[in-house]
């Protein structure tokens, strides 16, 4: 079992439910009806509030005060990378809070969420990548 396995495993949890969203990216269809990918939208940032006081209280710490450099370095150019996203994520969960917002402006809901779940994407890749294999070889 490698020492990063809970974390991929929560990565692979925010995956699976932003591609459920995804799949009910219509206009027309959130117009009508947006409970869905509302509750979907509540169990995503659910899981990720879990996973994100997993890194911020038990990796990072480790990581930023590892003995290896490498590994030093590596999390705090991750640290850094993440307030970004972060702030993106908090201004997006609080712009889409309701199932009528949604409805209200459905479009920009559709551009705000393909967006934004690019760089979550792009994030747990390299996270998964870059990061957890030092985590797991150290």
């Amino acid at each position: 079992m490698r020492k990063t396995d809970t974390l991929r495993r929560q990565h692979k949890d925010l995956l699976e439910i932003a591609a459920e969203v995804s799949s009910h990216l219509n206009s027309e269809k959130l117009a009508n009806d947006a409970n869905e990918v509302r509750d979907l939208l509540s169990q995503l940032f659910g899981k990720l509030n879990v996973h994100l006081t997993l890194e911020d209280q038990v990796l990072y710490p480790q990581l930023i005060n590892h003995s290896d450099e490498k590994i030093r370095e590596t999390a705090k150019r991750f640290v850094d990378q993440m307030g970004g996203i972060a702030d993106a994520l908090k201004d997006y969960k609080n712009k889409w809070s309701s199932a009528i917002k949604i409805q209200k402006a459905a479009d920009d809901f559709i551009n705000d969420t393909k967006g934004i779940f690019d760089a979550l994407a792009k994030r747990i890749e390299k996270e998964n990548n870059e990061l957890y294999v030092l985590l797991d070889i150290s």
